[in-house]
């Protein structure tokens, strides 16, 4: 029975021996009596209990755990949402509880808040693997839905015989140089307001940077570690922009317009336009 598979995924502890004030004493009754119900396929009163436990102790963390799982494994989604939600606030590098909850939220359909909650779970956490491998799926729907919103809602270029060739992603002023991130995130350089604009992958645009150090920016590449390289051409240099938003000069260089980025040697090629002269710079 799928209910019975769950208990070696449970955490089971027995409180009951500790020494607690009346109403802990009361909430680790209740917790204990649930394991009971549970093993004994008890099921909807195992989660009863475990409510009323956690009314009774609202920080109570290994009730709202076993809960979660229960709930999910009743595929009661929205009110297993909520147990891991608590889980989380109560402990934020609980990543088991953010990777499940970001497994619901893509199954109910909530795109955003699903990558919301994968993209907190680091590389070193045991989920990240499936995480990514999540995100990745979120990012290429959400992709889809953007076009298809794109196609209906703004301007579009097709050929011929009627195929969508380009469609209208934003407006922004004085666009020049453009670039995407790995995870297909895109920069647009506005040459005219000195920032570089963010679109996501969920079709939101934002500012990424408006440093003073950006001054006439036009070309733009992007490494792979996320760092931005911004032709600044009238402060004839360029700038990098790291992930989170740290600006700082890279290079000395009249004019720079053109910007390439060379995955396979990590390196940026960039055009000096005062000169005439390419320049090839190792990362």
């Amino acid at each position: 029975m799928k209910n019975k598979l769950l208990i070696s995924s449970l955490i089971f502890l027995s409180l009951a021996s500790m020494v607690f004030a009346n109403d802990i004493e009361e909430a680790t009754g209740l917790y204990n009596e649930a394991i009971d119900l549970y093993k004994q396929d008890e099921i909807e009163r195992s989660i009863e209990l475990f409510n009323q436990a956690i009314e009774i102790k609202p920080d109570f963390y290994e009730a709202y755990y076993n809960l979660s799982q229960i709930l999910m494994s009743l595929d009661k989604d929205e009110e297993a949402y909520k147990a891991l939600e608590k889980l989380v606030k109560l402990k934020p590098d609980d990543y088991e509880s953010l990777y499940n909850i970001g497994k619901i939220q893509h199954k109910r359909g909530y795109l955003l808040s699903a990558h919301e909650y994968l993209s907190k779970i680091p590389q070193n956490a045991p989920q990240y693997e499936s995480a990514k491998l999540l995100i990745s799926k979120i990012e290429k729907r959400q992709a889809e839905l953007n076009l298809e919103t794109k196609i209906k809602e703004h301007k579009v270029i097709v050929d011929t015989l009627g195929k969508v060739k380009g469609v209208e992603l934003a407006e922004i002023s004085a666009p020049s140089g453009v670039a995407t991130d790995g995870r297909g995130n895109i920069y647009v350089a506005s040459f005219s307001e000195n920032i570089i604009y963010k679109i996501s992958v969920f079709g939101q645009k934002k500012v990424f940077s408006k440093s003073a150090l950006i001054k006439g920016p036009v070309g733009i590449a992007v490494d792979k570690n996320d760092n931005i390289y911004i032709a600044n051409y009238l402060a004839n240099n360029i700038v990098r922009i790291t992930p989170n938003w740290q600006a700082s000069i890279f290079a000395d260089i009249e004019k720079p317009y053109c910007m390439f980025y060379d995955s396979e040697h990590n390196r940026i090629y960039v055009t000096e336009q005062n000169t005439n002269k390419l320049y090839k710079f190792d990362i």
